[in-house]
């Protein structure tokens, strides 16, 4: 866990390997973090980091919203929102929107003010009736668990109806691949570590940073090293950071290397990938006729 002076840090830029336990929480919404302003220290070339991010196999695949996408929520939307009708309740789904964010696998990627945490305020009660209806009986539930993780849902009411006319018997199917490949991102992120170039990279920022006088071991160090409330453009270390990953190319080669390595798992679990599609297009399909 981090240091309680970086906690609200933390939970606002955070690294992929804490991506996946929210995500899974819910559903395809994860965590996001600093806005992805294109860094340009003095001397250097304009690094996109969103189109970085953009490129990651894994963000395409899970969290990117495409057009499929966006009809299968609004579909699910649709059909709980009947559903909760027959119920004899007005149910208003919370839509989603896109956002200009996105995770910094690598640190700082900005020294550009942060936005303070954003507070999610407590859902409006609406009974234990209305709770019922919509999230089922409490005592019974699907459960899927991969090797770090075990997600539960509703068995039955309101959303898992919706998310059965979309899925049909491939419900549990389904989250125990969003599971798998969810783990497998954070595995990736693992793995990059161990990567030649990147530790290369690596220490070419460390010797960077020794010489402006920091020992942090790596960017996510500094991260993590931020006293509350305080901004990047204030600390020390923050600045060095930027300063460093911009004379070593830092945040194009890092974000190269995770597309190779994201990559690699992607290819080495060709199946999963596969029935994860099937499944994407069979709730598209779906969607469409509810849709229609």
């Amino acid at each position: 866990m981090p240091p309680a002076a970086a906690r609200s840090h933390a939970a606002r830029i955070t690294a992929v390997v804490l991506v996946l336990a929210v995500a899974l929480t819910v559903w395809v919404i994860h965590g996001r973090s600093s806005p992805g302003t294109p860094v340009k220290p003095s001397g250097s070339t304009r690094v996109n980091t969103d189109a970085l991010n953009r490129r990651l196999p894994f963000q395409r695949l899970l969290y990117l919203p495409s057009a499929a996408a966006l009809r299968v929520q609004r579909a699910e939307q649709q059909l709980t929102v009947a559903c909760m009708a027959r119920h004899g309740f007005t149910f208003e789904p919370v839509t989603s929107v896109g956002s200009d964010e996105h995770p910094t696998p690598f640190g700082l990627e900005s020294l550009a003010p942060q936005p303070p945490a954003a507070s999610v305020p407590p859902e409006k009660s609406r009974g234990k009736a209305f709770t019922r209806a919509l999230y089922g009986d409490p005592g019974k539930r699907i459960s899927a668990k991969g090797t770090m993780f075990k997600v539960t849902r509703p068995a039955d009411g309101c959303q898992a109806e919706a998310e059965k006319r979309l899925l049909g018997d491939s419900r549990l199917r389904w989250l125990q691949l969003r599971i798998q490949l969810g783990e497998g991102e954070k595995q990736a992120r693992d793995q990059v570590e161990r990567d030649a170039d990147f530790r290369a990279l690596q220490a070419r920022w460390r010797t960077c940073m020794s010489r402006a006088g920091f020992r942090e071991k790596d960017p996510l160090d500094v991260l993590l090293s931020l006293p509350r409330d305080t901004q990047p453009g204030a600390n020390p270390a923050a600045r060095a950071d930027m300063r460093c990953k911009a004379a070593t190319n830092y945040l194009p080669t890092a974000y190269a290397r995770l597309r190779v390595v994201q990559q690699k798992w992607l290819d080495g679990h060709a199946a999963t990938l596969t029935e994860w599609n099937r499944l994407q297009t069979r709730q598209d399909t779906e969607a469409r006729r509810v849709l229609a």
